[in-house]
């Protein structure tokens, strides 16, 4: 009976010791697999694969990621994100152990070149702490066929246009595309949208008539139309030129990218004042008067071939240096004004009094004018000699005074 009963004890610590190096999770650990490992798209796709990440450990880890993308594909895009649509890419992740953190999902975009062979690629990721202790390989095998894989039967997907597909504006100021969107499926779905815009830029998406609401996404009723406004805006200080934008809808089966174009005008306000900001000058009769215009462009984009020029009394003399400017570009990105030395001079003879000078800087793309008052005085050297005349006048009449007065 004692036998039997060390027996029995025997097999319980077995069994429950058993139990716990099972249940006993190891310190350090992950797992990494893609949902989909294999995949078949045409040219034509782009394809997003989730890769799951999760942290099978009792602690922290931090996990490096490296993409091997396969030599037959050197001109795809191939590229792990955070999003599908606006996201950034990654090269590492930090995994925590509580529900909300042990577990990551990277997305592998694959975007086939234009001229890829049909065939099979493969892309490897390979995920490895940074010491090296842990490291997992997984495969991704893409089979490329053809253009673009075929619906299946019954299925119409989605449509999507743009009313005015190429619009213009001057930097600055924000283009409004109106779109049109029709679900074209017997039952509703969700449609979720993606905007790529040039690096600096800012868009985003609103219903027509209400933008107030900005939207990522939009449910549609089957066989519903919905009309859209992407709005897009530019940096203010952005080179004229044209920028390609493109708008993505995808739904559950389908995904529609609608290319769109926006070409940036320049700005061209052109202004001028004197250094000490006032529009009254003082000069004497025959004498030159300089100081210095400041002239500066508050557009985009630079004017060209500006001229300076004076519009003066009858008989004055006006230099200007220098009087032409091949370009004048825009303050806020050479942060200094031109300078034009102005120099005037009003004949010896001039009445004292107020006098009109306008000056002008005519460029190809813009003209601006100032009205300057000039008051003229008269020399001081003429003062003293008006004295002299007097004082000797003076003296002249006193002498005659004194002869006669002896007589």
């Amino acid at each position: 009976m004692k036998k039997f009963s060390l027996f029995f004890i025997l097999i319980l610590l077995f069994v429950f010791s058993t139990t716990l190096w099972a249940d006993e999770a190891p310190q350090r650990g992950f797992e990494i697999y893609p949902q989909f490992p294999g995949i078949m798209i045409g040219r034509t796709d782009t394809a997003t694969v989730d890769v799951k990440i999760v942290n099978t450990g009792k602690e922290p880890i931090d996990i490096l990621l490296n993409l091997e993308k396969d030599k037959k594909a050197k001109d795809w895009e191939v590229v792990l994100k955070n999003s599908e649509w606006s996201g950034f890419g990654v090269t590492a992740v930090h995994l925590g152990t509580d529900k909300d953190t042990k577990e990551v999902t990277a997305k592998l975009k694959i975007d086939p070149s234009k001229d890829a062979d049909p065939g099979d690629y493969v892309f490897k990721i390979t995920a490895a702490t940074p010491s090296g202790d842990i490291k997992k390989e997984v495969k991704v095998k893409v089979k490329l066929v053809g253009e673009k894989i075929a619906k299946k039967k019954g299925e119409k997907g989605i449509s999507l246009s743009a009313k005015y597909p190429v619009m213009e504006a001057p930097a600055g100021k924000k283009f409004t595309f109106e779109l049109e969107l029709k679900n074209k499926e017997d039952k509703a779905q969700v449609v979720d949208f993606g905007i790529k815009v040039p690096a600096g830029w800012f868009a985003y998406l609103t219903p027509r008539w209400e933008e107030e609401k900005k939207i990522n996404s939009i449910k549609m009723d089957k066989s519903a139309t919905e009309n859209l406004n992407l709005t897009v805006i530019p940096p203010t200080l952005v080179d004229k030129g044209e920028y390609n934008i493109e708008f993505i809808a995808k739904s559950p089966d389908d995904k529609k990218t609608l290319k769109l174009k926006a070409k940036v005008t320049g700005t061209y306000k052109l202004n001028m004042i004197p250094e000490d900001k006032r529009l009254n000058v003082e000069t004497v009769a025959g004498k030159e008067k300089t100081f210095t215009l400041y002239l500066w462009n508050e557009g985009s984009d630079s004017i060209e071939d500006v001229t300076i020029y004076a519009s003066k009394p009858e008989g004055w003399d006006v230099k200007l240096e220098p009087d032409k400017i091949n370009a004048i570009q825009p303050i806020a990105k050479i942060q200094k004004p031109e300078k034009v030395k102005v120099t005037i001079k009003a004949p010896e003879r001039t009445i004292p009094g107020d006098y009109m000078l306008t000056l002008t800087a005519a460029g190809k793309q813009d003209t601006k004018s100032i009205d300057l008052r000039v008051t003229v005085n008269t020399s001081t050297t003429w003062g003293w000699i008006g004295i002299a005349i007097i004082v000797i006048v003076l003296l002249i009449l006193i002498g005659i005074f004194a002869k006669l007065k002896r007589r």
